[in-house]
């Protein structure tokens, strides 16, 4: 048995099965609290799973009902700075799939590159870039397109709802950095220079998972801080905390929204 099925195993008995799924990042996770009929259970109990150890990710995955709409949420994630190897950092992608989720919502907290952009905000992902130095698929020979990562029909959507709603969504290109360490000028000079309009340290290993599993990818990013050097501020993950509970309200106005949209 590998050990994506093991994981299944042990939660398909907590858990129920969902079209939707959403990833909870750094100071995102008021959303959870939204969930009626929730079930839930804690990544430590979930076979070759782990908690978090960064503050901000509640490390459970809940089961429930949002904005009248079946969802499975990931309430925190873990990351490839914690030493966990791709394969961890993905599996939980892998139990997604095999308990029905066919779209993902996938959202961080990242560092705004670029300069246009107001903090706190949010900001639409059309596009990545991977810095991490590796890949999930690294193993295999799993040639799959990107072109689409971050699905253009369903970008609409979001662009639509925010509209809606009155909340102000920008769109760019997120680049990820390993981290632990933030970048310095000279990275994010780079990032920008390659295109980037904002810096994190997730999401990117989880996206790849996801389209190599055929499922439909939404990503949003908070940009919690200025990136190094766009202010001259020294950076910090209380900050980007900080950032997440002013940016909360507007974030799961714009969530119930899209999932609740008749186009979702």
């Amino acid at each position: 048995m590998n050990a994506a099925e093991k994981a299944h195993n042990a939660v398909k008995k907590k858990i129920d099965r969902a079209d939707t799924a959403l990833i909870l990042g750094s100071g995102l996770g008021a959303l959870a609290d939204e969930a009626k009929g929730r079930k839930e259970i804690s990544y430590d109990k979930i076979p070759g799973f782990a908690k978090s150890k960064v503050p901000g990710h509640l490390g459970k995955l809940i089961s429930g009902t949002v904005a009248s709409r079946k969802v499975i949420i990931m309430s925190g994630r873990i990351h490839y700075y914690e030493g966990h190897p791709m394969a961890k950092l993905v599996l939980m992608i892998e139990v997604l799939a095999k308990l029905g989720v066919k779209k993902l919502i996938v959202t961080n907290a990242g560092g705004a590159v670029n300069k246009t952009f107001k903090v706190p905000s949010l900001m639409l992902i059309s596009d990545h870039i991977n810095m991490l130095g590796d890949n999930p698929l690294i193993g295999g020979a799993d040639f799959i397109d990107l072109s689409d990562a971050y699905d253009a029909k369903y970008r609409k959507i979001v662009q639509a709802e925010a509209k809606k709603l009155k909340i102000k969504i920008n769109e760019g290109v997120y680049l990820a950095f390993s981290g632990p360490s933030y970048e310095t000028k000279a990275e994010i000079r780079m990032a920008r220079t390659l295109g980037a309009d904002a810096v994190g340290m997730s999401t990117v290993p989880e996206v790849i998972a996801a389209k190599k599993l055929g499922l439909t990818v939404i990503g949003i990013s908070c940009m919690a801080n200025y990136a190094c050097g766009v202010t001259g501020q020294p950076l910090s993950h209380k900050e980007v905390m900080k950032s997440g509970r002013m940016i909360s309200h507007d974030f799961i106005r714009l969530i119930k929204g899209i999932i609740s949209s008749k186009k979702f």
